[in-house]
Formats: structure tokens, sequence, C-alpha cells
């Protein structure tokens, strides 16, 4: 039941997101749909929700940078302090709030109660389960990653090569999910 409401939630915002993909031209869609697929991938094969937490990290940020883009590049510009961050905060609660409703991220007392089930890298002792830890670094990372992207990209004045922020996050999400297996195993 859990693993069918994650992925009608994503099927949706990912439904969403192809319909309006002529629309929006903004961030990168490649990565927020590589970043769904991998959640797909990696629920269907039983992955720890630590990984599938990275992954949906991913699409976290990769939404919400997608949204300030897209509100920059209208005829009526959006753009006001701190946008960026605020989309990718609301994307992150948009995706926070059900799954802690439905019960797929675990009751904070519960993870106290459990920490050596429900947690890792001691994070159990303020009730934050695998695979919310794995939201909050994914999104974190993936924010970092898209930022040394477009820095670069300021830099030099161009990519450095075709497709670079969806090649830094995909091998960033390898590495990192590479750790954390490492870390659950």
């Amino acid at each position: 039941m859990k693993t069918k409401t994650i992925f009608s939630i994503i099927f949706g915002i990912m439904l969403i997101s192809i319909i309006n993909l002529s629309l929006v031209s903004a961030h990168c869609p490649l990565c927020t749909a590589g970043a769904v697929a991998g959640v797909g991938a990696a629920r269907y094969y039983g992955v720890d929700d630590s990984i599938v937490g990275l992954l949906l990290g991913a699409f976290v940020a990769s939404t919400g940078l997608w949204v300030d883009k897209w509100l920059k590049k209208r005829k009526k510009k959006i753009n006001f302090p701190m946008q960026a961050f605020i989309l990718v905060l609301l994307s992150f609660l948009l995706l926070f709030i059900p799954l802690y409703m439905k019960g797929i991220i675990a009751n904070f007392e519960m993870v106290r109660s459990l920490p050596e089930v429900h947690s890792m890298l001691g994070m159990g002792i303020y009730g934050i389960d695998k695979l919310l830890f794995g939201i909050i670094f994914g999104t974190l990372m993936i924010s970092g990653v898209f930022s040394l992207s477009d820095y670069l990209k300021e830099k030099n004045g161009r990519r450095l090569f075709a497709y670079q922020g969806l090649v830094f996050m995909i091998a960033s999400l390898i590495v990192f999910s590479g750790i954390f297996w490492l870390l659950t195993k």
C-alpha cells in the first residue's frame, strides 16, 4: 500500500511535468525525470530507505529549482529574495507532509524508540528516520551540485560539456548512494 502511494504521487507529478514540458523550458526537466526514474527503480528493487530518500531529495531540489527558473523566464518575471530557497523548501514540504501523514516516513517517537531500525548516522535521537534523512541530505546535496554547475557555467561563460548539470547530478547520486549503501549494509 505504501509503495503504491509513493508511485501514485511520483507518477502524478511526473505526468504534470511532462504535460507542461513544452511550456516550461526551465531548469533541466531531464534532471527531474531522472530523479523520478531512480526512485521508482530503487523502490521496486527494495533499496534501503536512505537511498530512496536521497533520490527523492534530488527530485525535491530539481523540482524547486525548475519552478524557480520557470518563474524567472516568464514574460512577467517573478523574482523575489530567496526565491529558489523558498521554492525548494515548499517542494520539500509538499513531499514530506503527505509521506509523513500516510506513515511512510516513521513517526518521530517511533524512530526515537527504535533508532537502530529506523535511523542512520545517529539521527534517531532527533527522530529522523532513514527516508527523511535521505530526503534532507539529497535536497541539500543536489541544490549544492546545481549551484556548483551554475557557478562553473557563469565563470566560464558556457557549460564545460553538454548536459553538465545532469552529469553532475547523476555522478553525485551514484557516489552518495554507494556511500549510503556501505553505511547501511
